[in-house]
């Protein structure tokens, strides 16, 4: 990025999740703020590691993989990308 430039993502890296997520979609947000317990970890780590991914590569979020961590979360399924290829791992 250029110096001076300002990032169209970036500038809510400060906000707590549940106002990130109202930021990228309203009705994510509202299913998000009705999870508990399990569910809710599961949705907050995977929406979490989807947001820095998307920090790193200086693109906005995506509604549907918000979309789909929550449901995975409901079906109690953690899947998540992995961030390093193992086999070409030193």
């Amino acid at each position: 990025m250029k110096e001076g430039a300002v990032s169209k993502v970036n500038f809510n890296t400060r906000l707590p999740l549940e106002e990130r997520l109202k930021v990228i979609d309203h009705i994510q947000a509202r299913r998000y703020e009705k999870l508990n317990g399990s569910a809710l970890d599961i949705a907050a780590e995977g929406i979490m590691r989807h947001l820095r991914a998307c920090d790193r590569m200086d693109v906005n979020p995506d509604v549907s993989a918000v979309r789909e961590i929550i449901d995975d979360a409901l079906n109690g399924r953690r899947v998540f990308a992995e961030a390093v290829d193992s086999r070409y791992a030193a």
